[in-house]
């Protein structure tokens, strides 16, 4: 974009397609994700540079006037515009998102650049005044933010896919409950998406707490995780610490450090008999009561030792009943428009408080 400001739209574009060619190439993306990356930086190029240069007086550089500065900024927030339609445009659908939310949280994660941009364009002009080598020099302060943003966005990766791993091995030590975390999650995400005051951010977050939710049975022992009968008093306490230690393990982490509490309370209840807190009603954290249901619903619907599995509607049925009892109604109530099943009783009056957080 900076480059599309000095040297004109065409070249502006013809770099931009360059850089995204050599990107794609060096870290081996996807064709399809490339290309479309490719289209809409382009496009959003091309429409920025246009706007800059029909406002602008082209005889001077960008930062050459108060004018220039003003079109170079206007020309920005075009960029940053359509940049984030298009991503809006094309993946909300892919990941089932209401558009405008995700249109709303990329554009502010973007309104940075819309600042910045025209004062790259202004170091960019200064240094091509100097001497090309001026604006190579330019590049490498330019690019260390860039690098060591990539490098913590890799570092992040690397922790949830590590802490998800555990989880995943945890669960595989019982046959009954493999990948039961990503059921849970994948049903959060259907109550969720019927949440729409929920904000992205906190869905974002209530999703990988359900990814992790049981990592905590690390720490219990096979004889009480695999025991077909009933547990004795003392297995049920060790059973119980799992939410304890789940919500210490993930705490311990920057990327997960938000979901330690909803990881803590995802076996507290409606009416207060839950663990390991006692918590009732809105002191549960959503995130922990829109997990207790998807884990309910998972964990009724799978064989266990000493059971066979439920059917989904009757599963659905034992939810329904304990709507305002065991899980929080508003949550019961989108679970049920996200089965297509019928409300629980008196669940939409129960569902005008408050939900909480």
């Amino acid at each position: 974009m900076a480059a599309a400001l000095y040297l004109g739209v065409g070249v502006g574009c013809l770099i931009v397609l360059i850089g995204h060619l050599l990107d794609s190439i060096l870290a081996r993306r996807d064709p399809i994700k490339s290309l479309t990356n490719i289209g809409m930086s382009v496009t959003a190029t091309a429409v920025g540079g246009s706007i800059y240069w029909m406002l602008a007086d082209t005889a001077i550089s960008p930062v050459g006037s108060i004018v220039n500065l003003g079109a170079a900024l206007v020309a920005s927030i075009a960029f940053v515009v359509v940049t984030t339609t298009s991503v809006a445009l094309i993946v909300a659908p892919i990941i089932g998102m209401p558009m405008q939310v995700l249109w709303q949280s990329t554009l502010r994660l973007s309104a940075i650049e819309a600042v910045t941009l025209p004062a790259v364009a202004g170091l960019v002009a200064l240094a091509a005044d100097e001497s090309a080598a001026a604006v190579l020099l330019l590049a490498f302060p330019l690019l260390g933010p860039q690098i060591a943003y990539r490098t913590l966005v890799r570092a992040q990766r690397s922790v949830r896919d590590t802490l998800e791993s555990l989880a995943d091995a945890v669960e595989q030590r019982d046959p009954y409950t493999s990948n039961h975390s990503v059921r849970v999650t994948n049903t959060a995400h259907l109550i969720l998406h019927e949440m729409s005051e929920v904000p992205y951010g906190l869905t974002d977050t209530i999703l990988a707490a359900a990814r992790v939710h049981d990592i905590g049975k690390v720490g219990t022992r096979d004889v009480t995780l695999y025991k077909p009968g009933p547990l004795t008093t003392g297995e049920r306490r060790e059973m119980r610490r799992h939410a304890e230690v789940g919500s210490v393990i993930v705490a311990r982490t920057d990327e997960y450090r938000l979901t330690a509490s909803i990881i803590r309370h995802h076996h507290e209840t409606w009416n207060g008999n839950g663990y390991p807190d006692g918590l009732a009603g809105h002191e549960i954290p959503l995130g922990s009561r829109v997990i207790a249901v998807a884990d309910a619903f998972d964990a009724m619907t799978s064989d266990r030792p000493y059971r066979t599995a439920m059917s989904s509607s009757a599963a659905i049925d034992e939810i329904r009943r304990n709507s305002g009892v065991q899980f929080d109604p508003h949550v019961v109530t989108a679970f049920l428009h996200a089965m297509g099943a019928s409300p629980a009783p008196d669940a939409v009056a129960r569902s005008a408080q408050s939900i909480g957080a």
